[in-house]
């Protein structure tokens, strides 16, 4: 990686207790329910809706005392903001957090689809959504709608009102054949998963569906799919879910038209819960129809991900394969990272469209001092066999990083992987998320430098809404693409309720799109501070309070390679002194913030090619007036394909 230093010498949560919520009856000794509420065991093996749908349903349980909101000291918050050159897009509102009037706050766990014509569709946890009384038909989902690839969105609001209720754990699908989202969620009563259905992209969605049928007891943790390539197989419906009620285990169903009904009844067994656990089940069909049901092994020492296959479109499936062992040890995978939120190492995996292979993300605790790194592995042999696991997380630190989301390009080039990432902060408490982008050629993925994808860090926050479990922050997010761009949601503590003023930071969902080529390029630029611009200033205005002046500077930006370069933005990799650079997208920043290249000089068309050149301007805000280091990196596509550094 390429550094430029300036040195300056002057003179001079989900469902919990009850809110408002009237008294609920003793349960009787031989309800399901109340049995698995009060084994501990079981218990902590539920996703986070799950849980929270039973301290709903019974109160808080025993000994858990109501918790004190984990807000980090001094974390950053301001107003929402976002980089939108025309090609990167990041860091865009998806919610609207007008919306939530009440300490009901809390929107997370996001997935996300893309629709026709531009249209981008995300779902997610929403406990503004429910009542407060706890009926039989409640809600806890929420979801919005971009009109134009993610610019701008409306928060929809709820889903239809059905007996059922729905309890969160969104998945979304959509199949490709026939143009219909599928939208999948816990429900508040009854047995079973609850899949609506859109035909309108996301606009509006009808009744749902009932995608496990014949079960009983609590059911969990589901993921959908659709199998969206050509021949026989196209259009089906593929859904699985952890079943903790008699059942006892995950189970998988699957739709064969168009998602009007699902079976077989009863579901088809996967992985039987016994001795102990299994959790976190993700499906997803590669380009041969072939059907893969991935999930976490608790049962076996080390805990495992593992992995089914069927290859008549889910009517049977194979023996079990092992896909990587794991370093965790504890309930789910949970790494116990700082902040008392819960974490899992459940798997995320996806099909290469063009070649078959098969490629599996998750989180891990590595045999060092680090807790937590994100890792991949592929399959090139339809699963039976599997690579030795790859770090994906670049930095140079012990710092947290965890829930990584993958998506790959439909002409199977390149993929994607978000995550998590506490690399920004020495107290390894702040959190980012931050992602990585993956050049394929055959059975050869090559990873690119990790870039920064927020703009702002944010803290944990846990244990402020009165409705959300006092240890979830989230248990997934999701990636999406297309040829163009990535596309990527997760959830961001850094604004305000504005409704609600005690809670200074509060959950919301954000989204970017990263287009499919963006990587490092400071191998392809002359970055060249111009000296005769720099200026030393006693002025604040813009600074915080205390600060003492500004220091100002251009630098020449030109290409040296025969490749063309778009969607550049330079991000500030170190920046001493407690210093802070004022001119940064969405607001002042140190380190990973991001200016984008302004349209002008040879770069008004967006594109520099060889030997063109573009000046930059950056404002720093003094902490104090003395010598500091300013290190930056360059980031954009290169119209030759990718030429970051790999590992």
């Amino acid at each position: 990686m390429r550094n430029w230093r300036i040195v300056l010498f002057v003179a001079g949560s989900l469902l919990v207790s009850r809110l408002l919520a009237p008294a609920v009856a003793p349960a009787q000794s031989d309800d399901p329910l109340m049995r698995l509420y009060e084994n501990n065991e079981l218990f902590e093996q539920l996703s986070g809706a799950a849980r929270s749908l039973l301290e709903l349903k019974f109160g808080r349980k025993a000994g858990e005392a109501i918790p004190t909101p984990e807000i980090i000291p001094n974390a950053p918050a301001g107003p929402s903001s976002y980089v939108n050159n025309g090609d990167y897009v990041g860091n865009i509102l998806v919610n609207d957090p007008n919306l939530d009037v009440t300490a009901r706050d809390t929107q997370s766990e996001t997935t996300l689809v893309l629709g026709s014509g531009g249209t981008v569709c995300s779902a997610y946890n929403d406990s503004g959504s429910f009542s407060g009384l706890f009926l039989p038909n409640d809600k806890f989902t929420g979801f919005s709608q971009s009109p134009n690839g993610g610019l701008t969105w409306t928060d929809k609001g709820t889903l239809p009102t059905n007996p059922n209720g729905d309890a969160g754990d969104p998945v979304l699908a959509r199949s490709s054949l026939t143009g219909t989202t599928f939208f999948a969620t816990l429900q508040i009563s009854g047995s079973g998963m609850n899949v609506f259905g859109s035909t309108d992209d996301c606009a509006t969605f009808g009744a749902p569906i009932q995608g496990a049928p014949g079960k009983s007891g609590l059911q969990d943790k589901e993921w959908i799919a659709v199998d969206n390539f050509a021949g026989s197989g196209q259009g089906n419906v593929y859904l699985v879910e952890r079943d903790f009620g008699p059942g006892n285990g995950i189970y998988f169903f699957r739709s064969t038209d168009d998602g009007l009904s699902f079976g077989p009844s009863g579901g088809t067994l996967i992985a039987s819960g016994v001795p102990i656990n299994v959790q976190g089940a993700f499906v997803t069909v590669g380009p041969d129809h072939a059907v893969y049901v991935f999930f976490f092994d608790q049962n076996s020492l080390p805990q495992r991900i593992r992995v089914r296959k069927s290859t008549d479109q889910g009517i049977t499936f194979g023996p079990t394969a092992d896909v990587a062992n794991l370093g965790t040890t504890s309930v789910n995978g949970n790494l116990g990272l700082n902040g008392g939120f819960r974490t899992n190492a459940f798997p995320q995996a996806v099909a290469n469209p063009t070649n078959g292979n098969i490629y599996v993300v998750f989180n891990d605790n590595p045999p060092d001092v680090d807790r937590a790194d994100i890792f991949f592995t592929q399959s090139t042999d339809g699963g039976a066999t599997w690579s030795a696991p790859v770090r994906v997380n670049d930095d140079a630190t012990t710092n947290d990083q965890w829930q990584p989301a993958l998506a790959v390009t439909p002409d199977g080039t390149r993929l994607f992987v978000g995550f998590y990432d506490r690399r920004l902060d020495p107290t390894n408490n702040l959190i980012d998320t931050f992602g990585a982008i993956g050049s394929i050629s055959g059975a050869t993925v090559a990873f690119g430098s990790n870039f920064r994808v927020t703009d702002q860090s944010f803290p944990v926050v846990r244990g402020q809404d009165p409705i959300v479990n006092s240890t979830y922050m989230g248990d997934y997010d999701q990636a999406v693409a297309d040829n163009d761009f990535f596309y990527y949601t997760w959830g961001d503590n850094r604004l305000p309720n504005p409704n609600f003023p005690a809670h200074a930071q509060q959950p919301d969902v954000r989204f970017t799109k990263i287009p499919v080529q963006f990587q490092n390029v400071n191998a392809l630029v002359a970055f060249n501070p111009i000296v005769e611009s720099f200026r030393t200033t006693l002025d604040t205005t813009g600074c915080p309070a205390s600060f003492a002046g500004k220091f100002s500077f251009d630098a020449k930006l030109t290409n040296i390679t025969g490749s063309s370069l778009a969607s550049l933005v330079t991000q500030v990799a170190t920046l001493t002194g407690d210093n802070l650079l004022q001119n940064a997208d969405g607001g002042m920043g140190g380190v990973g913030a991001k200016l984008t290249v302004p349209k002008k000089d040879d770069f008004s068309d967006g594109v520099l090619s060889s030997g063109e050149f573009v000046d930059l301007p950056f404002v720093i805000c003094l902490n104090q007036i003395q010598p500091f280091d300013f290190f930056v990196d360059v980031l954009g596509t290169v119209d030759s394909g990718p030429v970051a550094s790999v590992r």
